[in-house]
């Protein structure tokens, strides 16, 4: 035999690559059509959230202006977006880019696939702090309360490209009678509120809230389950007894009240409402992972790792952790679609989100009360939307408590 014949049939392919465990839950989950078009509409409404400075806002893209040297060009809107639009820009990408990364780098060889993987997924982590943190420290905050409508009208301005929705959530028409709680037009498709704003730009812009507090205070979340519950499981003992007295103490907590109690005192903050649903959403998330994790450490290839002399934390998130997860992710899904119950809650009270900031919540009470001047066209964009969002987190939640079921991945 010569020598290129084992290598030529050491890398030929043959057949299709293995699937992970994790591949396989993913094609169940996207096996039925209601959580294809769920997962979709999640994706849709988490794009809006991230690009929506870019789709509602009454800056222009780009813009000539009339001054005493001639026209000059200028892009009223790249000036106009602030520290969290292009930090949220960059979080955007470089989830993309995980996902197409992906994609990209299936080889039938597992170990090279992992390999190729790890060095993309870490060069664009690497790429998105380095950026996060220029923009944090370079960028500043600027107010333009410039009208460019106004100007291109009265002709002071030309060739002004507009967004698609010429309205910020927070810009109103001129205070005339035809201008309030408008019925929807060609100008502003759903409507108008109270104040003159555009209903449509503030659904869109609440979009932001909505997924920002979720996502982070449930992230927060999971961080603090994934540690204690990995603790309490792996260990037992005192660290179980103690871990397990701290649970207890958290799920005593009401939550509601807590973040009422906080923004009483301290007045509203949508960060400090993030930090209070992840500090106090943990403990179901530890729960599953101490129950995952007591009956994993007993297992062959663990006991294997110990003997093996290999660091604790790779023994448990490199070995235990990828094989627990899965009912914790579960959970996360539920409590995607809790944490953004409970805010639109607290909006719909007038102690949520500060104004003008849109909220769905604080939308429909913006609406009106139904007893006594109630608009229709108001309540119903933000009531379905809500509706749809938590409707659409259960669905993918119970898709995905399906797909990990032993006896349907086949």
């Amino acid at each position: 035999m010569t020598e290129a014949g084992p290598l030529l049939y050491r890398d030929t392919p043959v057949g299709p690559p293995p699937r992970t465990y994790w591949s396989l839950v993913l094609g169940k989950i996207m096996r039925p059509w209601l959580a294809k078009v769920c997962v979709c509409y999640i994706g849709l409404v988490l794009l809006i959230s991230i690009t929506v400075p870019l789709i509602a806002t009454s800056k222009p893209y780009v813009i000539q202006i009339r001054t005493a040297r001639g026209w000059v060009t200028r892009y009223p809107l790249l000036a106009d977006l602030t520290t969290r639009d292009y930090l949220g820009f960059i979080a955007g990408a470089t989830a993309a880019g995980i996902v197409i990364a992906r994609r990209l780098t299936r080889r039938p060889d597992m170990l090279r696939q992992r390999r190729l993987r790890f060095i993309t997924v870490s060069a664009l982590i690497c790429s998105a702090v380095l950026g996060g943190t220029a923009v944090a420290l370079l960028h500043h905050n600027r107010f333009d309360g410039t009208d460019y409508q106004s100007m291109v009208k009265s002709g002071a301005a030309r060739d002004a490209i507009f967004a698609p929705i010429r309205w910020g959530y927070a810009e109103m028409e001129p205070l005339s009678q035809n201008a309030i709680n408008q019925l929807p037009s060609w100008q502003h498709w759903l409507g108008t509120d109270r104040s003159g704003r555009d209903v449509l730009s503030r659904m869109l812009w609440a979009s932001r809230v909505a997924m920002g507090i979720g996502f982070v205070s449930q992230a927060i979340a999971l961080t603090l389950g994934i540690l204690v519950g990995a603790l309490m499981g792996y260990f037992g003992g005192i660290f179980d007894l103690l871990g397990m007295r701290l649970v207890e103490m958290v799920e005593a907590i009401p939550t509601f009240f807590l973040i009422l109690t906080f923004i009483a005192i301290f007045g509203r903050s949508i960060l400090m409402i993030m930090v209070i649903l992840g500090v106090t959403g943990w403990t179901g998330y530890a729960r599953f992972l101490r129950a995952e994790f007591l009956r994993i450490r007993q297992l062959d290839y663990i006991v294997a790792a110990r003997a093996g002399g290999l660091p604790l934390w790779r023994i448990l998130f490199r070995h235990m952790l990828p094989n627990g997860l899965t009912p914790v992710l579960v959970s996360a899904s539920f409590g995607l679609a809790g944490a953004v119950t409970i805010e639109s809650s607290l909006s719909y009270l007038g102690v949520g989100v500060r104004p003008p900031t849109p909220s769905w919540g604080g939308m429909l009470n913006a609406a009106g009360n139904p007893s006594t001047v109630f608009h229709w066209f108001e309540a119903l964009p933000p009531g379905i939307a809500l509706f749809l969002i938590v409707l659409a987190f259960n669905i993918v939640g119970e898709a995905l408590r399906d797909a990990i079921d032993p006896k349907s991945l086949s």
